[in-house]
C-alpha cells in the first residue's frame, strides 16, 4: 500500500524557507518544544490531502495559512505550497507511476491550485484518485490533538456508534427500515381487505331481507305517529290542569312569606339596638382583656419552666466549677512537687559532676605512677624476658578483663537505673489511669441526669409541635403544589438546557448545518428577504433515484436557495458577522443555462439528464439545472465510463460518480443523516423559557401566600420558641460533658498504650540484665582464672629485687581499678538522674501543663455561662413579678364590667330565641316556595315540549283524531306491540337489490387481492429476517474481532492487563450500549467510565488501534496521542508502535513530546522555532532520549 516517502513544505505556517523531510516504512517520530511548529507538520500533510476547513487547520481563514513573519523576521510569504511524495510500488494508486507526487498552493486570496506529478487536476478529482488506496484527510488512520480525549469520554452507545459505522451497520438498517415501510404497507392493505370483505359478505345477506321489510316498516311508523299524537295530546290536557293548581299554591306561600320577614326585621333593628349600647359598656374592652390574661398567664408559665431550668444549671455548673476549682489547684501542687524534684535531681547531678571530675583527675595519676613502675619493673625483668613477658601478657589479659567488668557493671547499673524509673513511672500511670476513670464515671452519671431532664422537656415540646401541626395543614396542601409546579418547573428547564446544549454540539460537530438553520430562521423572522430555503426541500426526487441524485448533487442539496447575488451576499455578510460557519448559496436570477447534457442523450445505455428524475416548481428549474444539469444517469457503469471518457459527468443508480474526464467518485452509500431535526428553533427556545418564568411567577405568588399563612401561625410558634431555647441549651451541656468523656477515655486510652510501652520496655530491660549478669559473672571466673596464673607465675620467678616494686605497683593497680570503678558508678547514677529529668519529671509537667490548661478554659467557660444564667435567671424573675401585677390589674378591670352586662345578655339572648324560631319558619317557607316554582316551570316545560313535539315532520299530515275513543292502556299496548315489530325489523333500504349484485362482484375481486397481499407479506418478513440475521452476524463477528485486538493492544500497552468489551444488553446487541471493562496489572477489573484520566488514555489507545483492522492504511499520523500518558504506558505505546511497523510493514508518524516516545522511533525529526520561523533537523538512529 502506498506510503508517504517526502514532504516537502514552503511559505506554510511557521515554515517560511523550502523545508524537506523524508520518511520510509517503520516509526518515525516527530518532537521539539511546544510552539516550535511540529503539529503544523501535520496540518500541512492534512492541507495536501485536501482538508476544505480552515479551523480543522487551525486557522481562521486560508490566507492565515501563509507564512507571514514573526516579530524578528522580516520575511513575507505571497503563498504557501505543500507536497507530499507518496510510494506506489504496489500500484494502488491509479497512476502508472512508482511514486505519486500530489501538491497543493495557496495564495492571499484563498485559490487553491491541485497537482498530480506536476499536472494541475481538480480538487475532487484527486480526491478519487487517493480513495482509491484508501487516503483521505478524514481518515482513521489520522489522529490529531484532542481526539483521544474525546475517544476516552464517549458513552457506550457512541461506542457502538463508532463501530456500526466502521462496519456500515447502517445500510442493513436502511434496508430493514424500508421493508419494514413496505411491510406496513402490505398489512395495512390485508387490514382493509379483510375488512372490506367482511363488511361486504354481511352486506349481501342484509340486502334481501331489507328489501322485505321496507313495505311493513312504513305502514308500522304512520300507524304509532297518529297513536303517539293521541297519547301527547291527552297528556298536554292533564299539565296544563296541574299548572293551574301549582300557581295558586303558590300565592298563597309567598304571602305568608312577607309577613314572616317582617316580623324578622322588627326583632332584628330591636337586637341591633340593644347590642349597640351594651357595647358602649365595653363588653368588646372586656373580651380584648381576657385574651390578654390568657396570653400574660402563657408567657408567664413558660417563664416559670424556664426560671426552673436556669436554677437547676446554675447549681449544677456552681458544683462542676467547684470540682474543676480543687482539681485545678491539685494539680498545681503536683506540678510545683515535680519542679522541686527536678530543682533536687540537677542539683544532684552538678554534685555528681564535680565528684566524677575529681576522680578522673585522680586516675590520671595514679595511671601515669603505674605506667611508671611498669616501665621499671620491665628494665629489672629484662633478664627473665621470657617470663616477664609472660607475666605481662597475663597481666594485659587481666587488665582487660577487668575493664570489661568495669564497663559491664556500669551498663547493669544503668540497666538497674532505667527499671526503676520505669517502674515509677508505671505506677505513676496507673494512679492517674484509676483517676481518670473516676472521672469518667461522675461525667457519665452528669450525662444521665440532663438527658432525663432533656428527653422530659422534648416530650412536653412534641405535645406542643401536635398542637401547631394543625394550624399548618393547609400551608402544607400549597407547598404540595408548589412542589408539583416546581418539578414542571424543572423538567421544563432540564428540557431547556438540553436543547441548548444539544444545539451547541450541532454547532460544533456540524457548524454549517447551524449556519444555514439560523439563515432560515432569521429569514423566518422577516430579517432576510428573498431565501427560498434548502434545495432538498423545494424538490421531489422520484422514487428509486435518490442515491444517484445524491451523489450528483455532491452536497449541493443542502444549499441555501436565495433569489439573487444580493442577497446571497446579504447571508455571507450575516454568517461572517455572526461567525457561524460556511454554506452553498444558489441565486435564481443570476445562473447559466448548462447545454452540456443534450448531446450525451445519444451515448447507449445514457437514461438522460439526472435532472429529469426531480421534480420542482419551474422557479427553482434553473437552481436544480445549476446542480445537476451537467450530469446524466447511467444505467450501467460501462455506460458511465463512457459518458465520462466522452467529457460528460455521469452517475449510476448505485451513485457511483464518475467525472469528465475519467475520475471516479465510489463506495458504499450511506443514508445522509438530518441533523437539522435535532436543532431546536429559536422560537421553540423563546417560548419553553417564558414559560418556565410563567411557573416562577406562580410560584412566587403562592410563596406570597405561604408567607401570609406564616404569619397566622406565628403566634403558635412563640409558645414554642422558649422551650426550643432550653432544650438547645440542655443540648449544648449534653455535648459538652459527652466531650469531657471522650477526651476522659481518649487520655485513659493514650496512658494505657503507654503502660502497654513500659511494660514491654521493662521485659526488655529485665532480659538484658539477666544476659549483663551472666556475663559479669562469667568475667568474674576469667578474672580469678587468669590471678591465680599471674600469682603461680611470679611465685617461680622469685625475683626477690623487684619485690617492692611489684608490691607498689599491685596496690597501685588495685587504687586504679576501684577508681574506676567509682568513675563508673558516678557516671551511671548521672546518667539515671537526667534520664529521670527527662523521660519522667519533665513529660509529667507537660502532661500536668496540658491538664491546668485544659481545667483552666472550662473554669472560665463555665463561669461566663454561669453569669449568663444568672443574669438570664434575675431578668426572667423580674418579668414574671411584671407579668403577675399586670394579670391582677387587668382582672379587677374586667369584674367592674361584668355586672352591668349581665342585664343586657339576658335581653338579647331572648330575642336571639324568638329570632330563631322566625328564621326557621322564614326558611321552611322559602323552601316551599321554591320547589313550588320549580314545579311549575318543569310543568310549563314540559307542555312547551310536547307541543313542539306535535309539530315535528312525522306528524305532518296526520289528522288528530276524537282522543275520547281512545283509552290509556289500548293506545300504550298498541305502540308497545307496533314499536317491537319496528325494532324487530331495523332499517330498511329502497336499493337493496341493485347493491346486492354490486357488493357481491367487488367481493370476489377483493378475495383474489387478499391472497396477492398475503403472499407478499410472507416474502418482506423473509427478507427482513435475513437482513437480521446478517446485521447481528457481521456485528457480532467484528465484536469478537475487536475484543481479541483490543485485548492483546492492551496487553502490550500495560505489561499484562487485560481489556475487553462488553454488551449492555446482549440478547439485542443494538438495544443497548457497548462498554469497556478494563484491568491494569495488580488491580481489579473496573469499568473504563470509572477509571482515571491517564487510565482512559490508555484504554482509548487500545481501542482505536483495534479498531484499524476495519480501515486499514499503510500510514498513520498520531499527534500527541501519548499526552495524557505516564512514562511507564509511553514507553509500552512506542513499543507496539515499533513492532507493528515492523510486523506489517506500516509506517507511524508521531508527533509527541515525550522521551520514551522518541527513544523507541526509527528515525527522529526535531523541530525548534527561530524568530518566529520553524526549523527541522534530523536523526535516524533509536535511543535518542
Amino acid at each position: 500500500m502506498p506510503y508517504i516517502k517526502r514532504i516537502e513544505i514552503n511559505g506554510f505556517k511557521t515554515f517560511a524557507y523550502k523545508t524537506t523531510l523524508t520518511f520510509d516504512r517503520g516509526f518515525t517520530a516527530i518532537t521539539g518544544p511546544n510552539g516550535s511548529g511540529k503539529t503544523n507538520i501535520v496540518d500541512a500533510i492534512l492541507f495536501c490531502l485536501g482538508e476544505l476547513s480552515a479551523k480543522r487547520l487551525r486557522a481562521e481563514n486560508f490566507s492565515n495559512l501563509i507564512f507571514n513573519g514573526g516579530e524578528k523576521s522580516n520575511i513575507r510569504k505571497s503563498e504557501a505550497k505543500v507536497t507530499v511524495q507518496f510510494d506506489n510500488s504496489d500500484g494502488r494508486l491509479p497512476v502508472e507511476t512508482a511514486t505519486v507526487t500530489i501538491s497543493r498552493e495557496i495564495d492571499r486570496n484563498g485559490e487553491s491550485v491541485y497537482r498530480i506529478n506536476g499536472r494541475r487536476v481538480p480538487r475532487n478529482h484527486m480526491l478519487e484518485i487517493l480513495s482509491v488506496a484508501g487516503i483521505s484527510p478524514y481518515g482513521h488512520n489520522i489522529v490529531l490533538q484532542g481526539t483521544l480525549t474525546r475517544m476516552a469520554e464517549i458513552s457506550t452507545l457512541e461506542r457502538r456508534r463508532i463501530i456500526e459505522d466502521m462496519l456500515g451497520i447502517a445500510q442493513y438498517d436502511a434496508e430493514k427500515a424500508e421493508a419494514e415501510g413496505k411491510l406496513k404497507e402490505a398489512e395495512t392493505a390485508i387490514k382493509m381487505a379483510l375488512g372490506q370483505i367482511s363488511e361486504i359478505q354481511k352486506r349481501v345477506e342484509d340486502l334481501e331481507r331489507e328489501r322485505n321489510n321496507l313495505l311493513r316498516y312504513n305502514f308500522l311508523k304512520r300507524e304509532i305517529a297518529r297513536l303517539e299524537m293521541v297519547k301527547i295530546s291527552r297528556e298536554i290536557r292533564r299539565l296544563e290542569d296541574e299548572a293551574d293548581r301549582v300557581s295558586k299554591e303558590v300565592a298563597e306561600v309567598r304571602e305568608k312569606n312577607n309577613e314572616i320577614m317582617e316580623r324578622r326585621e322588627s326583632l332584628r333593628l330591636k337586637r341591633r339596638n340593644m347590642d349597640s349600647e351594651m357595647r358602649k359598656l365595653g363588653f368588646d374592652e372586656i373580651e380584648r382583656k381576657r385574651e390578654r390574661i390568657i396570653e400574660i398567664q402563657m408567657e408567664a408559665k413558660s417563664l416559670k419552666s424556664k426560671l426552673n431550668e436556669l436554677s437547676e444549671k446554675i447549681s449544677r455548673e456552681r458544683s462542676e466549677l467547684e470540682k474543676l476549682r480543687k482539681i485545678k489547684g491539685g494539680l498545681q501542687r503536683q506540678r510545683e512537687e515535680i519542679e522541686n524534684e527536678i530543682h533536687l535531681s540537677e542539683e544532684r547531678i552538678k554534685q555528681l559532676s564535680e565528684i566524677l571530675s575529681r576522680v578522673s583527675e585522680e586516675i590520671a595519676e595514679k595511671q601515669a605512677l603505674y605506667d611508671s613502675l611498669l616501665e621499671d619493673l620491665s628494665k629489672a625483668r629484662l633478664i627473665f624476658e621470657d617470663k616477664s613477658r609472660q607475666i605481662s601478657d597475663i597481666e594485659k589479659q587481666l587488665s582487660q578483663v577487668r575493664e570489661d567488668r568495669v564497663k559491664t557493671e556500669s551498663e547493669h547499673g544503668k540497666v538497674q537505673s532505667r527499671l526503676s524509673v520505669y517502674m515509677q513511672r508505671l505506677e505513676d500511670l496507673k494512679s492517674k489511669r484509676t483517676e481518670l476513670k473516676e472521672t469518667c464515671d461522675k461525667l457519665r452519671g452528669l450525662l444521665a441526669d440532663l438527658e432525663g431532664v432533656l428527653n422530659s422537656q422534648r416530650e412536653q415540646m412534641k405535645k406542643l409541635q401536635a398542637a401547631l401541626d394543625k394550624r399548618i395543614k393547609q400551608r402544607e396542601l400549597i407547598e404540595k403544589e408548589m412542589e408539583d409546579a416546581e418539578k414542571i418547573a424543572g423538567l421544563a428547564k432540564e428540557a431547556l438546557i438540553e436543547f441548548e446544549a444539544r444545539k451547541d454540539l450541532i454547532s460544533k460537530i456540524d457548524p454549517e448545518e447551524v449556519a444555514i438553520k439560523s439563515l432560515e430562521e432569521l429569514s423566518a423572522l422577516g430579517v432576510i428577504s428573498g431565501v427560498h430555503g434548502r434545495l432538498k426541500k423545494l424538490i421531489k426526487i422520484e422514487k428509486g433515484y435518490e442515491k444517484a441524485v445524491e451523489a450528483a448533487a455532491s452536497g449541493w442539496l443542502d444549499s441555501l436557495v436565495v433569489d439573487d447575488l444580493n442577497v446571497a451576499f446579504t447571508c455571507i455578510e450575516t454568517l461572517k458577522r455572526m461567525k457561524l460557519g460556511r454554506v452553498k448559496i444558489i441565486p435564481l436570477n443570476s445562473l447559466s443555462a448548462n447545454g452540456n447534457v443534450i448531446k450525451a442523450s445519444n451515448i447507449e445505455g445514457v437514461s438522460g439528464p439526472v435532472a429529469s428524475f426531480v421534480k420542482c416548481e419551474k422557479l427553482y428549474e434553473p437552481a436544480v439545472n445549476f446542480v445537476l444539469g451537467d450530469t446524466v444517469l447511467a444505467l450501467s457503469e460501462d455506460a458511465a465510463i463512457r459518458a465520462s471518457k466522452d467529457g460528460f459527468r455521469a452517475v449510476t443508480l448505485n451513485g457511483d460518480l464518475y467525472e469528465a474526464g475519467g475520475g471516479v467518485e465510489s463506495g458504499f452509500y450511506r443514508t445522509p443523516i438530518d441533523i437539522s431535526a435535532l436543532i431546536p428553533s429559536e422560537k421553540a427556545l423563546k417560548n419553553l423559557e417564558q414559560a418556565v418564568k410563567a411557573l416562577g411567577r406562580y410560584l412566587e405568588n403562592r410563596g406570597n401566600i405561604i408567607a401570609d399563612l406564616e404569619g397566622e401561625i406565628s403566634k403558635a410558634r412563640l409558645d414554642i420558641a422558649a422551650l426550643s431555647e432550653s432544650i438547645v441549651k440542655l443540648e449544648g451541656e449534653v455535648e459538652r460533658t459527652q466531650k469531657s468523656i471522650s477526651q476522659s477515655e481518649m487520655q485513659i486510652k493514650r496512658i494505657e498504650e503507654t503502660i502497654e510501652k513500659i511494660v514491654s520496655q521493662l521485659e526488655e530491660d529485665k532480659s538484658h540484665l539477666s544476659s549483663l549478669e551472666a556475663k559479669i559473672r562469667e568475667i568474674n571466673e576469667r578474672e580469678k582464672s587468669l590471678s591465680e596464673i599471674l600469682e603461680k607465675a611470679r611465685n617461680e620467678l622469685n625475683l626477690l629485687e623487684t619485690h617492692g616494686i611489684n608490691t607498689k605497683r599491685e596496690s597501685l593497680a588495685s587504687e586504679l581499678i576501684a577508681l574506676k570503678q567509682k568513675y563508673s558508678h558516678v557516671e551511671s547514677e548521672i546518667s539515671v538522674e537526667k534520664s529521670k529529668i527527662e523521660a519522667i519529671l519533665k513529660r509529667n509537667i507537660k502532661e500536668l501543663d496540658d491538664r491546668i490548661n485544659e481545667t483552666s478554659t472550662r473554669i472560665i467557660g463555665l463561669e461566663k455561662e454561669i453569669d449568663e444564667a444568672t443574669k438570664e435567671n434575675d431578668e426572667t424573675l423580674k418579668r414574671i413579678r411584671e407579668l403577675e401585677d399586670l394579670e391582677r390589674n387587668i382582672s379587677e378591670e374586667i369584674s367592674g364590667f361584668r355586672e352591668r352586662i349581665k342585664g343586657f345578655m339576658s335581653e338579647i339572648d331572648a330575642l336571639d330565641n324568638e329570632l330563631a324560631l322566625l328564621e326557621r319558619e322564614y326558611e321552611n317557607g322559602i323552601k316551599i316556595l321554591n320547589d313550588l316554582e320549580i314545579k311549575l316551570q318543569t310543568i310549563n316545560l314540559r307542555i312547551n315540549q310536547l307541543k313542539e313535539r306535535l309539530r315535528a315532520p312525522e306528524y305532518e299530515g296526520i289528522d288528530l283524531p276524537d282522543l275520547s275513543q281512545y283509552a290509556d292502556e289500548d293506545t300504550d299496548s298498541q305502540i308497545k306491540s307496533m314499536l317491537d315489530e319496528v325494532k324487530r325489523i331495523g332499517a330498511v333500504n329502497q336499493l337493496a337489490e341493485t347493491q346486492y349484485i354490486e357488493q357481491v362482484s367487488r367481493y370476489k375481486e377483493l378475495s383474489i387481492r387478499l391472497n396477492d397481499l398475503e403472499r407478499e407479506k410472507l416474502a418482506i418478513l423473509k427478507f427482513i429476517e435475513e437482513i437480521e440475521q446478517k446485521k447481528m452476524k457481521i456485528f457480532m463477528e467484528a465484536f469478537n474481532r475487536i475484543n481479541e485486538r483490543l485485548n492483546n493492544y492492551f496487553s502490550r500497552l500495560t505489561g499484562g492487563g487485560t481489556a475487553y468489551l462488553k454488551l449492555e444488553n446482549p440478547d439485542n446487541p443494538f438495544a443497548g450500549g457497548v462498554d469497556m471493562v478494563v484491568q491494569f496489572p495488580n488491580k481489579h477489573p473496573i469499568l473504563v467510565s470509572g477509571a482515571s484520566s491517564g487510565e482512559r488514555s490508555v484504554s482509548a489507545v487500545a481501542f482505536l488501534f483495534a479498531l484499524q483492522e476495519f480501515s486499514p492504511a499503510s500510514f498513520y499520523l498520531f499527534d500527541e496521542i501519548d499526552a495524557h500518558l505516564d512514562a511507564f504506558h509511553v514507553e509500552k505505546l512506542g513499543e507496539l508502535l515499533a513492532e507493528e511497523a515492523s510486523k506489517m510493514q506500516l509506517q507511524f508518524i508521531v508527533i509527541t513530546l515525550k522521551p520514551e516516545m522518541i527513544s523507541k522511533a526509527d528515525r527522529v525529526y526535531g523541530v525548534y522555532g527561530q524568530n518566529g520561523v520553524s526549523h527541522v533537523v534530523s536523526m535516524t538512529f533509536k535511543g535518542v532520549a
